[in-house]
């Protein structure tokens, strides 16, 4: 009986190192999957932060464009802003005079001397756009206005 005994206790602890060595070759895969799972998730995650970051910078990049596009535009609104309050002081300069008609003719020659040179800005901003718009639709340079010599 104690030969019986003492084979079972031989074989329960057989058993229980196999048990503890398979344990742990199990642990140690699921360890080393795990930990080659997380790499690559890592390397999406730094490949997703880097190609957020070219937007980023594309973005930023894009935002000082539309400002620069925006800065002639803004300077275009304030000209005729500055444009349309010189023509109304100019009138009423032109207008305030007593007595003097001499004094008034000559302000009101003075005034519509720079209407005609804003009218002339108008035509000249207008040409200009027209032969940029032109330019940008691919028919290479501007053929307008047509009198000009080729």
């Amino acid at each position: 009986m104690s030969q019986v005994g003492g084979a079972v206790q031989r074989i329960e602890k057989r058993t229980e190192e196999r048990v503890e060595k398979a344990v742990e070759q199990v642990a140690g895969e699921a360890s080393a999957t795990m930990t080659a799972s997380l790499d690559a998730s890592n390397a999406r995650a730094e490949w997703i932060i880097a190609a957020t970051a070219k937007l980023e910078a594309r973005q930023l990049w894009s935002a000082a464009a539309m400002c620069l596009v925006l800065l002639p535009v803004a300077m275009v609104v304030a000209g005729l802003w500055m444009g349309i309050a010189g023509l109304i002081t100019g009138v009423q300069w032109a207008l305030d005079v007593d007595v003097s008609v001499w004094l008034g003719i000559g302000r009101w020659l003075v005034v519509g001397t720079g209407l005609a040179g804003a009218g002339y800005g108008v035509f000249a901003s207008v040409r200009w756009v027209a032969g940029l718009v032109e330019t940008w639709k691919g028919r290479g340079m501007p053929k307008w206005p047509r009198w000009r010599k080729r």
